[in-house]
């Protein structure tokens, strides 16, 4: 009887080995890549360039804090101080995230600045699960530095608090490598995230930023297709 029960035992640590295994592999791994303008199959960025942002719904961002759950949203998302980058072969780019038209709607009372500015960002263009692209993106000082200060407020809020998102953000693109297009879409959301092996988080709680936008080329190439090959 306890020869099948260690069986039994170990058949099971076998099998949660191989999940666990098998998710520590989907996490996207790096794969160089450049940035390319103008139509297919377009033609290797060599000067830096600057970009814009369409955003396509409202973004949102969530955590905990002292088991309050905390929920903003963002009518608005526009990127400053951009570029464009090959650098040492890998496509990067720079920028700041300014969220407008923000609103707090939980915890009840708590409000914040209708405007928040992100510090300075790096995003990484050269991450894959299979065929599908993901962008990394993070403070530019370093992950444990903070994306940006969410300052709740109010005479009711019982929060008061400053909230510092930190760690790295995947976000997935919606075209294939080697796409050009005018604009090109990206998605965020907590399971693109954790799918790419991102960790965003408030303290020890996760924290979650969802929402979708569209780049677009703003310098010298705009109004050309981009892409990363």
């Amino acid at each position: 009887m306890r020869l099948k029960k260690l069986s039994a035992a170990l058949v099971v640590a076998a099998a949660l080995s191989a999940v666990i295994a098998s998710s520590a592999s989907a996490a996207a791994t790096t794969t160089d890549v450049k940035w390319y303008t103008g139509a297919a199959p377009g033609t290797e960025l060599t000067t830096s360039e600057t970009f814009s942002t369409v955003i396509i719904e409202a973004w949102t961002f969530d955590t905990t804090v002292s088991s309050f759950a905390v929920s903003t949203s963002f009518v608005g998302i526009e990127v400053l101080e951009t570029t464009l980058d090959n650098i040492g072969g890998t496509a990067i780019a720079h920028f700041r995230w300014r969220f407008t038209g923000v609103t707090v709607s939980g915890p009840a009372g708590c409000s914040a600045p209708s405007t928040i500015t992100s510090k300075p960002l790096t995003m990484k263009a050269d991450y894959m699960i299979g065929s599908t692209n993901y962008v990394l993106i993070e403070p530019e000082a370093g992950a444990e530095t903070g994306f940006f200060t969410l300052e709740l407020t109010g005479a009711s809020c019982p929060i008061k608090t400053a909230i510092i998102p930190k760690g790295t953000v995947f976000m997935q693109s919606a075209n294939a490598t080697g796409t050009q297009a005018v604009e090109q879409q990206l998605n965020s959301s907590a399971a693109i995230n954790s799918t790419a092996g991102g960790s965003l988080h408030v303290g020890t709680e996760t924290a979650s930023l969802t929402g979708a936008a569209k780049m677009k080329l703003s310098g010298a190439h705009a109004g050309q297709a981009f892409g990363t090959h």
